[in-house]
C-alpha cells in the first residue's frame, strides 16, 4: 500500500480558518504540501510550506497536533496536522490559487475533503476522534501472525524498521515521527539499537518490551519513552494484566514511588486505548 505523507497547518485568526484551493472547481483545503522523497524532517518541510505562503511560525516543531489517515486511490494519505500557536505574516497564495477565511460553522457548507473537515473539527474539540481499537487489534493480529513466520535475512536498516513497525502497531508515519523528534539519532536508533538488540532469537519482542518498561519505570523515567514503550508492549502482544504485573515487580525491587509514578503513565496509555482502569489492590489474573 502506497503512503502519501502530507503536512498541513491550521491558521486561525479571529475565529476563522484560512483555506486555499488550487482552482475554482477544486475543493477547499488547509495550506499543505507533500513530503518530498528525499526529505525526512517533516517539521522543516512544514516550515518551508508556510514560508512559501508568506507565514513565519517560529516554533513549528512544537506545533504538531495529530496524524490522520485518509484513503487514497492507490493507498493511504498520512496527514500530519499542525496548529501554529504563534505565527506572523499575511497569507499570500501563488497566482491562480484561491484563498479565504471561514468560520467553523461555514465548513459544512463548502466543498471540503471530509477527512480534512473532520481533522479540523477534532482539533477544535467539536468531534471526538473515531475509535480505532478494532482496526488496531486487527492490524496487530496480522503483525503477530507475520512475526511468527520465518523472515528472510534483512539489512540493519530493514531489520530496525521492522522492529519500529511492530513497536508502533504498524503506524506508517513512525519513521517520520522518529526523524522529526530525534533527527540526529534516528539512524543510530533504527540501524543499531533496534536492529541489533531487538531482533535476536533469545527473547521475543513482547518480553523485550516488558523489560524496557520495567527498566524505564525503575529509573523514574516517566516521560515520552515510557509512554512509547508501554504502547509498544501492548502492540507486541502483552496483556494489560502483564503490564500491571511488571509495575508491581518494579514496586518491590525499585520502590513504590517509582512504580506509582509509572502507574499514572500506564493509566493514561490504557485510557487512550480504551482499556479499563486497572485496580491497584486486586492481584492480576
Amino acid at each position: 500500500m502506497k503512503q502519501h505523507i502530507t503536512m498541513a497547518a491550521i491558521l486561525e485568526r479571529g475565529g476563522r480558518i484560512y483555506l486555499v484551493r488550487p482552482s475554482p472547481s477544486a475543493p477547499w483545503e488547509l495550506p499543505s504540501g507533500p513530503l518530498p522523497p528525499d526529505v525526512h524532517d517533516v517539521d522543516e518541510e512544514m516550515d518551508r510550506i508556510l514560508q512559501r505562503l508568506g507565514i513565519e511560525a517560529p516554533a513549528v516543531e512544537d506545533d504538531f497536533l495529530q496524524t490522520h489517515y485518509f484513503p487514497a486511490d492507490d493507498g493511504q494519505v498520512v496527514y500530519n496536522l499542525y496548529a501554529p500557536s504563534e505565527w506572523q505574516g499575511e497569507p499570500a497564495p501563488p497566482p491562480g490559487v484561491g484563498s479565504g477565511w471561514f468560520t467553523l460553522d461555514e465548513l459544512d457548507a463548502i466543498d471540503l475533503h471530509p477527512g480534512v473537515r473532520r481533522a479540523i473539527r477534532e482539533a477544535f474539540g467539536l468531534d471526538q476522534p473515531p475509535d480505532r481499537s478494532a482496526e488496531i487489534l486487527a492490524a496487530l493480529g496480522a503483525e503477530l501472525e507475520a512475526a511468527a513466520r520465518p523472515a528472510p535475512p534483512a539489512s540493519a536498516r530493514e531489520a530496525g524498521l521492522d522492529v519500529l513497525r511492530t513497536l508502533t502497531g504498524g503506524d506508517p508515519a513512525a519513521e517520520a515521527a522518529l526523524r522529526r523528534s530525534s533527527p540526529e539519532l534516528a539512524d543510530d536508533i533504527i540501524e543499531f539499537a533496534l536492529a541489533r538488540f531487538w531482533t535476536g532469537p533469545q527473547l521475543d519482542r513482547r518480553t523485550r518490551s516488558l523489560l524496557v518498561v520495567a527498566m524505564l519505570a525503575a529509573q523514574g523515567r516517566t516521560g515520552g519513552p515510557l509512554r512509547s514503550h508501554l504502547n509498544g508492549a501492548l502492540n507486541h502482544g502483552a496483556s494489560p494484566a502483564q503490564v500491571v504485573e511488571v509495575l508491581r515487580m518494579v514496586a518491590i525491587y525499585a520502590g513504590f514511588p517509582a512504580a506509582l509514578e509509572a502507574w499514572a503513565v500506564m493509566e493514561e496509555v490504557f485510557a487512550s486505548r480504551g482499556i479499563p482502569r486497572p485496580s491497584r489492590q486486586e492481584p492480576a489474573p
